[in-house]
C-alpha cells in the first residue's frame, strides 16, 4: 500500500477512535498533544490496525525495536532512558525530530512522540516486511 492509502484508512481510524475531525488529522499530528489521544485509545487503535491492515502493533513495539539495536547495552538508568536507548530510539523511529530525543527521557514519555506518520510507516514496514496475524 502507499504512503497515501495507510494513511487515509488511517486517519478514518484516529476519527473514530478520538472522536477528532478529520481535517485535524495530519501526517505530523502528534496523537497525544494535537489530537487527544490517551493510553486507552492507543490501544483501541492498535485493535482496528489490526483487523484493517491485518498487521499487530504490540504496545512497546519501538522500545523492543530499540532494544534490538542495543544488543547487550543498558536501555534505562535511574528511570531514564540512556544515550545509547535514544540512538536507538531514533533510528526506530526516523519520523521524529531528533532533537525530541534528549537527555532525561523516560520510557513513560515515548507515546508523546507519536505522530500519524509514524504509524503510517510503521504499518508500512509491517505489511511490505510481510508480517501477518
Amino acid at each position: 500500500m502507499t504512503e497515501t492509502e495507510v494513511f487515509e484508512k488511517l486517519r478514518a481510524m484516529l476519527v473514530e477512535v478520538l472522536g477528532v475531525r478529520q481535517e485535524q488529522v495530519q501526517m505530523d499530528s502528534v496523537l497525544v498533544e494535537d489530537l487527544g489521544a490517551e493510553s486507552i485509545d492507543l490501544l483501541d487503535l492498535s485493535f482496528l490496525i489490526e483487523q484493517k491492515f491485518g498487521v499487530t502493533l504490540e504496545p512497546d513495539e519501538f522500545e523492543k525495536e530499540a532494544r534490538k539495536r542495543i544488543p547487550g547495552g543498558q536501555y534505562e538508568q535511574a528511570g531514564h532512558l540512556t544515550q545509547e536507548a535514544l540512538e536507538a530510539l531514533r533510528q526506530a523511529m526516523p519520523e521524529v525530530p531528533p532533537d525530541r530525543f534528549r537527555q532525561g527521557f523516560r520510557k513513560v514519555d515515548v507515546p508523546a512522540l507519536l505522530t500519524v506518520r509514524v504509524f503510517v510507516h510503521l504499518i508500512q514496514r509491517k505489511l511490505n516486511g510481510g508480517e501477518k496475524r
